[in-house]
Formats: C-alpha cells, sequence, structure tokens
C-alpha cells in the first residue's frame, strides 16, 4: 500500500512539471484514482515542502521548474537535452544574458551523473546543435538591457526613453516589467506604462536611456502574456480587432507550410493540385506582410481585399527598385 502511493505521488509530481496544467478530474484519470485521492494526494505534497501552484483561470494546478529528484536519476533523454540546450546557447545568437550561467549549471549536473550516463551523454551531445535565430549583438552589452531584467526579476519599476519612427527626441516612461519576451529576432520587455497605465510592450533595441527604481511593483494576477498577444504575430499589438485572412500556397510550399503551427487560429484546406488554402484570424494585416512576401511568388493573398493590396504596394516598391 506504501509503495504504492509512493509510487503514484512520483506520477503525480511528474505530471504537474510536465509544463501542462492538469485539473482534478485529469490527474485522477491519469493515476487511475478518485479525485478524493488525488486532492488527499495533492495535500501530502504540500505538507512535505512541494508548493503545488493553482491556476485560477485554467483552474488547474502545476509544479515550479525546479529539481525535486535527484541528478542520479536523470534518464539519458533527459540529460542530453538539458546538457545540449545549455551548452549550445554560445552557439546561438538570440543573446540571452545567462548563457554562461546556463552552461556552467549544466556541467555541475553533467559531473553528478553516474560515470557511464555521463560518457553516453557526452558521446551523443556530440552529433546534435542547436542553432537559434540572429539578434543584434548590441543588446547582449547596453546596460538597458540588464537592467531590464533585473527590474522584471526584482519586481522594481524602471523609467526608460524610448526612441518612435518619426520622433525627434525620444519619449519617456515608468515602466512595470511584467514580462521579458523573446520574439521576431529580438527581445521585448512587456509591462504597465505610466503614459496611459496599459500594458504596452517596448522592443529593447528601441530603448536608449533606463533607469531601476525603488519603487516596486506586483504584478497582477489576471495578466498572461498569452491572453496579451492573443492572435498577434507581433509583441507591438494593433487595435486588437481581428481580422480573417485567407492564403493560398502552391504545391512547391504545400507541404512546408503545413507542417508548421503558424498561428493557433490556423485553418488548412487542400486544393486540386496540390495547393493549399491557409487561414487564419489576426490582430493586424501589416504584422503579415513580411511573411507572406518572404514565400515569393508562391504564395497568394486571397483575402481580405485590403491585406491584397497591402501587398501590392510592398510588391510594386520592390520592382521599382530593381527595374532601374
Amino acid at each position: 500500500m506504501v509503495a504504492g502511493r509512493i509510487h503514484r505521488l512520483l506520477k503525480l509530481i511528474a505530471l504537474l512539471q510536465s509544463g501542462r496544467v492538469f485539473n482534478s478530474a485529469q490527474l485522477a484519470s491519469e493515476c487511475e484514482v478518485s479525485r478524493r485521492t488525488v486532492f488527499r494526494d495533492l495535500r501530502t505534497l504540500q505538507e512535505s515542502g512541494i508548493y503545488v501552484l493553482f491556476d485560477e483561470e485554467k483552474q488547474g494546478y502545476s509544479l515550479p521548474w525546479r529539481t525535486i529528484v535527484p541528478f542520479k536519476d536523470l534518464t539519458f533523454e533527459e540529460a542530453l537535452a538539458l546538457f545540449v540546450l545549455c551548452q549550445d546557447l554560445d552557439q546561438t545568437t538570440v543573446g540571452l544574458p545567462f548563457d554562461q550561467f546556463a552552461r556552467s549549471a549544466s556541467a555541475k549536473v553533467l559531473n553528478s551523473l553516474p560515470d557511464t550516463l555521463r560518457e553516453n551523454v557526452i558521446d551523443a551531445a556530440q552529433t546534435i546543435s542547436v542553432w537559434g535565430t540572429p539578434v543584434n549583438p548590441s543588446e547582449l552589452s547596453a546596460s538597458h538591457h540588464k537592467n531590464l531584467f533585473q527590474a522584471a526579476i526584482s519586481r522594481k519599476n524602471i523609467r526608460i526613453q524610448y526612441a518612435v519612427p518619426g520622433e525627434k527626441k525620444p519619449l519617456s516612461t515608468m515602466l512595470s516589467p511584467y514580462h521579458i519576451l523573446y520574439a521576431n529576432r529580438q527581445w521585448y520587455t512587456v509591462g504597465r506604462s505610466s503614459v496611459d497605465r496599459g500594458i504596452k510592450a517596448f522592443p529593447v533595441l528601441s530603448i536608449v536611456k533606463s533607469e531601476i527604481l525603488d519603487e516596486t511593483f506586483s504584478r497582477p494576477s489576471r495578466f498572461k502574456l498569452d491572453r496579451y498577444l492573443g492572435n498577434s504575430w507581433d509583441p507591438i499589438r494593433g487595435n486588437g480587432k481581428r481580422v480573417s485572412v485567407t492564403i493560398r500556397f502552391q504545391s512547391t510550399l504545400a507541404q512546408k507550410v503545413s507542417q508548421i503551427m503558424w498561428d493557433p487560429s490556423q485553418e488548412i484546406r487542400k486544393l486540386k493540385g496540390g495547393m493549399i488554402e491557409f487561414r487564419a484570424r489576426v490582430d493586424t494585416l501589416e504584422e503579415l506582410v513580411g511573411w507572406v512576401l518572404s514565400f515569393g511568388d508562391q504564395a497568394e493573398v486571397v483575402t481580405p481585399r485590403a491585406f491584397r493590396d497591402l501587398i501590392q504596394q510592398q510588391a510594386s516598391k520592390i520592382a521599382q527598385i530593381y527595374s532601374k
């Protein structure tokens, strides 16, 4: 009986640390017990010092990412994934400000593994590489880049000055940095701005001056990055009015486009001759222009008309450049 419960508790911990949020019914199904037993097991974990988080929005449970089991209990696949991802951070140009710490941490974990497992991981890692996307190298040394991370972690407000296209002088705002995000090959800080008391995203590269303040902030529980971004392909959001788009891809790109989840709302319909029709609901049309143009003459916007016109305008400007 005791052994069975220990096995169940370990399985419960693994589920809660998987990155998903489970409600009590799902946990009961996975562990093949009643919901009452699940609640009793969750209480046991809490009493043992394992803090189980409850997500009010999703009405489910999860565990923070922290090591509960000894390193020696890592599987070969787990240890290999950790080592490769951490060691290859310096091979990418993503610009993580703590890549050196990730590498040293993974090395310590590796050294704590049993000899055979450690040797197998090192040997396998030689055949795997992870390359990230390019980023402006100035982000790596900019003091305000480090200030933003420090302010976000310590929950302190930060005053920033940032450049805006069309404005001669930088604008200023006091920011409560709720989240630091890497998207579209650059870093953003997302938080509450004192300008209009709304949540905004600021590209780190646009920030020309930053100063961490003594004033602290509390991140509201209702703030979720996914909710803020919605269906936007760009952290710099539009007016929030979603637009339905339809794009037709030629057969040469059909398989490539179909195999990637570009947007949660996407729908793909197969057409005659191997072509496909891509449909999605997005926040703004402008954020998709570069994406569509990257496929050249293998992609055609079907609807809406305003999107077709936007692509045509950009294509005409490109044609003028190369016609000279």
